[in-house]
């Protein structure tokens, strides 16, 4: 069957934030006295996945609980208001190439809804895709597939008629449980294995 459909993860794929999310991360953990570790932050790509920053939160020597982070976070800002994003080099050629294919795009991120419009908006990118379907949509975060199974269910596609582009072990692994064939793209600034 024919590729009708490429899903494309955001941070690491559309654009590199990776890097600045950690940043903005480390300097609201830093006001409780918190250092992020390497494995801390490969733990955390590609998944919002709370409990990692529950226990990251139990080294601190105050008592701090994930609502507070949340507002700490907030006040000091992130990537996808507070910077000049960008999208991926080479990015814009290859969505004008599939569109000129008629191949529908769609993105699929453990990202908030919010950052990811105010992120499309300021790159001005939304238009390319069918369908945008982001963490705060779904009930599980990767690995589980349930924002693949989502997205190609919104666009009205079958796994093996779809691409997912992918950075994270979590991502790919959601591709993978989704049945869609996944390309592992090592092009972000944080390189994984």
């Amino acid at each position: 069957m024919a590729v009708k459909c490429v899903i494309f993860d955001f941070d690491g794929v559309i654009s590199n934030t990776e890097e600045s999310n950690y940043e903005f991360l480390q300097k609201a953990l830093k006001e409780y006295g918190i250092l992020l570790t390497d494995k801390e932050k490969y733990s955390l790509i590609g998944t919002s996945d709370s409990r990692i920053l529950e226990d990251i939160l139990r080294r601190s020597q105050a008592d701090v609980s994930l609502e507070e982070l949340k507002k700490k976070r907030v006040a000091i800002g992130n990537t996808y208001e507070n910077t000049d994003i960008q999208p991926m080099h080479g990015l814009i050629s290859l969505l004008d190439i599939l569109k000129k294919k008629q191949i529908q795009m769609a993105i699929a991120t453990s990202t908030s809804t919010r950052l990811i419009m105010t992120a499309l908006n300021k790159m001005h990118l939304i238009s390319y895709f069918d369908s945008i379907v982001c963490g705060d949509m779904c009930a599980n975060r990767k690995p589980d597939p349930e924002i693949y199974n989502k997205t190609m269910a919104y666009l009205g596609r079958k796994p093996e008629e779809c691409i997912i582009i992918e950075d994270s072990t979590a991502g790919i692994t959601a591709g993978k449980r989704a049945g869609t064939y996944v390309i592992a793209y090592s092009g972000s600034g944080i390189l994984q294995d």
